[in-house]
């Protein structure tokens, strides 16, 4: 794939992951977030089913995309790198968004002890956290080596498979999501890093198979999806994220908002609440309406936001960008040399 057109599709991947995500929270997780939708309904069941696919291709795009820039040898430039990206917004957004949520008429608040604020993950926020610890850990395999060949890199990903499955971590600082989102992050790094040796067709093949397979058991036989942390909901999210990899989907619409993806992950649910808030209070309650209107507002308000931000002073902090550097004033150049003939270009 060349560097453009690889980059293309996988920030059309990064869009689709932000539509998966906004929408899940438009939805809700169940009848007391969200629209508040009984389970019955077709939205909260297709909800459950895509929980296989939205957190762990977010994963699993971030750790595609760390293995273009890898870490290099400076442990300190690289942790500051990612408090800066990670844990700068998590604390100035999700404080922000926990606020909120909790002062808010309409909104759906969650309970938070606010002297274990963060410590305690704030809703989706516990993805910052997470990915920030599985940094740390990726600077120790880095350094020894651990992930440098494809046998290396297989004995560790099953080792993290294996964490996956027992799934022992406490929820504090983000440590349950770490173990959980690890094995996703390690496939991107590897697709990125040893997968183009692998026949793109075979690959593609395989993974299709799988997942045909799969679905078809579990609609035919099982009749019930399986827990995130069971092997079989491990394969199929493992097998969506490769075969989606390996078909190189390019998609401009959806690549312009995966660009804007880390806004979208910060700011959506303000944006999709805010519009479900809003319509109820107008007396819309048709859910169509609030699903498509809650989407919209989930995807478009961030990327206005991010926009504004990168304009004012001190907004590149919540978008855990670095400051942006002051132009140099223009030099004036003379149009001839001292010799009186024009400079040849």
């Amino acid at each position: 794939m060349a560097g453009s057109s690889r980059k293309l599709s996988i920030d059309t991947l990064r869009g689709l992951a932000c539509i998966l995500l906004v929408g899940f929270h438009v939805i809700g997780h169940d009848s007391t977030a969200g629209l508040r939708l009984p389970h019955e309904h077709v939205l909260p069941q297709i909800n459950d089913a895509l929980a296989l696919l939205r957190m762990p291709l977010f994963s699993f795009l971030s750790g595609f995309v760390y293995a273009w820039r890898p870490y290099s040898g400076q442990p300190d430039v690289f942790l500051k790198a990612k408090v800066r990206r990670l844990i700068v917004p998590l604390l100035l957004v999700g404080t922000f968004f926990a606020v909120l949520q909790s002062y808010t008429p309409g909104a759906n608040a969650g309970q938070y002890d606010w002297r274990l604020l963060h410590i305690v993950p704030v809703a989706h926020y516990w993805f910052l956290e997470s990915l920030f610890i599985i940094f740390m850990l990726i600077v120790g395999l880095e350094h020894f080596g651990l992930i440098a060949t494809p046998r290396r890199f297989a004995l560790v990903w099953l080792a993290s498979a294996g964490i996956f499955l027992v799934n022992p971590m406490p929820i504090y600082l983000g440590l349950q999501g770490a173990t959980y989102l690890l094995p996703f992050f390690l496939l991107g790094l590897g697709s990125n890093r040893f997968g183009e040796k692998l026949p793109r067709a075979a690959v593609m093949l395989s993974t299709g198979a799988v997942l045909v397979a799969l679905v078809l058991y579990l609609g035919l036989v099982a009749r019930t999806l399986p827990n995130r942390a069971e092997f079989v909901a491990l394969v199929i999210s493992v097998c969506a994220c490769v075969f989606l990899l390996r078909c190189h989907f390019e998609v401009r619409w959806l690549a312009w908002i995966g660009v804007y993806s880390f806004a979208i992950y910060l700011f959506h649910s303000m944006f999709s609440a805010a519009s479900r808030i809003a319509l109820l209070h107008l007396d819309v309650h048709s859910v169509p309406l609030l699903f498509v209107l809650g989407l919209l507002a989930g995807v478009s308000g961030p990327i206005v936001v991010a926009m504004v931000l990168k304009r004012v002073p001190g907004g590149h902090l919540p978008l855990g960008e670095s400051k942006p550097k002051r132009a140099r004033p223009a030099v004036a150049v003379a149009p001839y040399a001292e010799t009186g003939v024009p400079k040849q270009n």
